[in-house]
């Protein structure tokens, strides 16, 4: 099967809360690594991806409270998973998260970085956060590509969301998030109603192709815990 976001590419995965996203992510990096891509993940859970250390060589780094780190080291290795610890908060987390996104963007080598909870790094629904702009804008000259994931749609910026090729969706059911993805994606209300549980919905920004992907297609290797 031709996997876009194996291209040179932003992109969008976006849910509600259960509706498939984080077990989807985990199916995407199990791609790249069988690919032989580079990829971090910077997730905000301490559980949800944490079955991807199965894959060998996947480098875990637990993000400590009050703890500095040395984060280009990690250019070193070529897939990566970034957890907190149950004690770090929000705002830290984000703030170590910011640099490691920083050094990436500096070390102008080819990597997929998965953002988890995107909308937590701006500062309102309508301001994006400086990074994430500059590396929308400049990182895929490098083939840095950005995986801006979120269960809250409507407070992640359309001027990032602009910036993706690519758009991944799951069934929607609060109207007010169906009409507002409609402004983006031409058809989606009626699109949404065909989708059943689990099943994806592959949108390029481009082309305006439409592609839905079942969820029988959608096997994860690894053990998902979210």
């Amino acid at each position: 099967m031709d996997y876009k976001f194996m291209k040179n590419a932003h992109m969008m995965v976006a849910a509600p809360t259960g509706g498939g996203k984080s077990y989807f992510v985990g199916w995407m990096a199990e791609k790249l690594y069988q690919a032989g891509r580079r990829f971090i993940i910077l997730d905000t859970k301490t559980r949800n991806h944490i079955g991807l250390v199965a894959l060998k060589k996947l480098k875990l780094l637990k993000i400590k409270p009050n703890t500095q780190y040395d984060y280009w080291k990690l250019i070193n290795y070529d897939q990566v998973l970034c957890i907190p610890t149950e004690r770090t908060k929000t705002k830290e987390l984000i703030n170590h998260y910011r640099a490691i996104l920083d050094t990436v963007f500096a070390a102008k080598k080819p990597i997929t970085v998965f953002v988890e909870e995107a909308h937590n790094y701006n500062p309102n629904p309508h301001v994006p956060d400086e990074l994430l702009e500059l590396i929308a804008r400049e990182g895929r000259s490098s083939r840095i590509n950005l995986v801006f994931i979120t269960q809250r749609i409507q407070d992640f910026p359309k001027l990032l969301w602009s910036q993706c090729k690519l758009t991944y969706l799951f069934k929607f059911m609060i109207p007010q998030d169906v009409k507002y993805i409609a402004r983006m994606i031409p058809n989606f209300e009626e699109i949404n109603r065909e989708l059943q549980k689990h099943d994806c919905l592959e949108y390029d920004h481009e082309s305006n192709e439409v592609r839905i992907i079942r969820a029988s297609e959608i096997i994860r290797r690894t053990r998902h815990y979210g």
